[in-house]
C-alpha cells in the first residue's frame, strides 16, 4: 500500500473521480481526499499490484489534463507512512455513493 501527496490543479476539477476511476479500471483499491487548507493539494491511498500502482503514478505525472475538466498534476510525494484508505473522502468502495457531474471524460 502507498500513500502520497499531489499537488497541481487538483481540488473542483473532478480529479477524485477521475483517480478513483483510474484505480478501479486496474483493479485497484484506494481513496482519496481534498485539503481543505490547501486548494492545491489532495492525499491518496492506493493498495494492490505494484505494476498497476507503478503504472498510476507515472501516468499522474504524465498524463495532461487528467481529465476533460483540466485536472493536472504538477508534484507528486509519497508518504512514508500509508494513510488508510476507510479515512479518505472518497475510495473505490464509496465513489458511486456521490452525485457526480457525469459530463467528465476521464483520460488517466
Amino acid at each position: 500500500m502507498k500513500s502520497g501527496i499531489v499537488k497541481g490543479k487538483v481540488q473542483g476539477v473532478m480529479f477524485r473521480q477521475t483517480f478513483i476511476r483510474a484505480l478501479l479500471k486496474r483493479q485497484l483499491l484506494g481513496g482519496v481526499s481534498n485539503d481543505p487548507r490547501e486548494h492545491d493539494r489532495v492525499s491518496f491511498t492506493i493498495q494492490g499490484d505494484e505494476q498497476k500502482i507503478s503504472e498510476v503514478l507515472e501516468r499522474l505525472i504524465s498524463v495532461v489534463p487528467l481529465n476533460s475538466w483540466g485536472a493536472s498534476v504538477t508534484h507528486l510525494e509519497l508518504l512514508g507512512a500509508a494513510i488508510p484508505i476507510e479515512q479518505h473522502q472518497v475510495t473505490t468502495a464509496n465513489v458511486d455513493n456521490f452525485r457526480w457531474t457525469q459530463s467528465v471524460e476521464f483520460y488517466l
